[in-house]
């Protein structure tokens, strides 16, 4: 009888693949290289090819049980046929919080001790003292999002001495935060906020977030990071807030359309810093990502169930 297999998509070390075959001795574990898109024995998929995972599962005769998708959001893929076909989902919430947390420093930093200008001027080879330099402590900071990446964004800023203000849907109270507010309650705190840190996903209840309306409310100047989805802010709102000064500066990680288009505005204005949907990018992500998919195998192995970051797909 033929084997069952696992199609890996991800990078895999030598030491991984060695432990894959130990604890599932009953699968071949083959690559995209190797891999047949009719092949009916492919039964599981550890990570998610944009060309090769939808032909797979466009395929009728197809036999696939589970997909581990290297990636926190799944907006990018196709739900109908997890749906019709009873096709088991997990991602990889989890992996993110070290890198993300860095990046989002790193955006701050080059705010309030002028490491952006510098960068500016060196290019320039001038000698210019930032017109303004401040530093964390005593700051009112607001992260929309508290899960993963929040709770240990949250935990890194204690060191500075700020005040935390997380926002979720459920006012569930998360460690490392001052206080937690639900969403629907913003309003009534973020004129107080001088840095707004959104990690929010794009959903129904949270595309266009932020538009004109939240972004006229914050203090003048506020710093406001998006390191969650571009399909939260409204583009056009965020341009104008940054222009005016109502954003005094903006790191922008993503964005609603991607590659940022040349011909935006964002591009070309000093109080901006662009990062090209890169601050959850380090190379120790896979090494974080085998964890969870190894655990998961364990389980589905023995019962064809997950035990870690099961997306509910109905």
């Amino acid at each position: 009888m033929q084997k069952k297999k696992i199609l890996t998509l991800v990078p895999m070390k030598e030491d991984q693949l060695a432990l894959l075959k130990e604890i599932a001795p009953n699968y071949d574990v083959i690559s995209k290289v190797d891999v047949d898109k009719k092949d009916t024995t492919i039964e599981i998929m550890y990570g998610w090819d944009e060309e090769i995972s939808p032909q797979i599962l466009s395929f009728s005769q197809n036999q696939i049980k589970w997909v581990q998708a290297q990636s926190a959001g799944v907006d990018h893929i196709d739900m109908a046929p997890f749906e019709s076909q009873s096709i088991l989902l997990s991602n990889a919430s989890g992996v993110h919080g070290n890198q993300m947390s860095e990046s989002i420093l790193g955006m701050i930093f080059a705010y309030t001790r002028g490491l952006q200008s510098a960068i500016l001027n060196q290019s320039e080879k001038r000698w210019d003292k930032p017109k303004m330099q401040t530093d964390l402590e005593g700051k009112n900071i607001m992260i929309l999002g508290t899960g993963h990446i929040g709770e240990r964004l949250a935990e890194i800023l204690n060191v500075f001495q700020v005040h935390l203000v997380g926002v979720n849907r459920s006012k569930k109270q998360v460690p490392h935060f001052d206080e937690i507010i639900v969403q629907d309650k913003i309003e009534e705190r973020i004129s107080d906020m001088d840095i707004i840190i959104n990690l929010l996903p794009d959903t129904k209840e949270t595309h266009y977030f932020f538009t004109k309306k939240l972004f006229s409310q914050m203090k003048q100047g506020v710093m406001f990071i998006n390191a969650g989805r571009g399909g939260t802010v409204k583009t056009t709102d965020l341009i104008e807030a940054c222009q005016t000064g109502q954003i005094g500066f903006a790191g922008l990680d993503v964005f609603e359309e991607e590659p940022l288009p040349k011909e935006n505005p964002l591009w070309k204005l000093e109080n901006v810093l662009i990062t090209p949907h890169s601050s959850g990018m380090t190379d120790k992500y896979f090494d974080r990502l085998f964890p969870i998919f190894l655990d998961n195998l364990k389980e589905f192995i023995q019962t064809e169930r997950l035990v870690k970051n099961e997306v509910k797909i109905r």
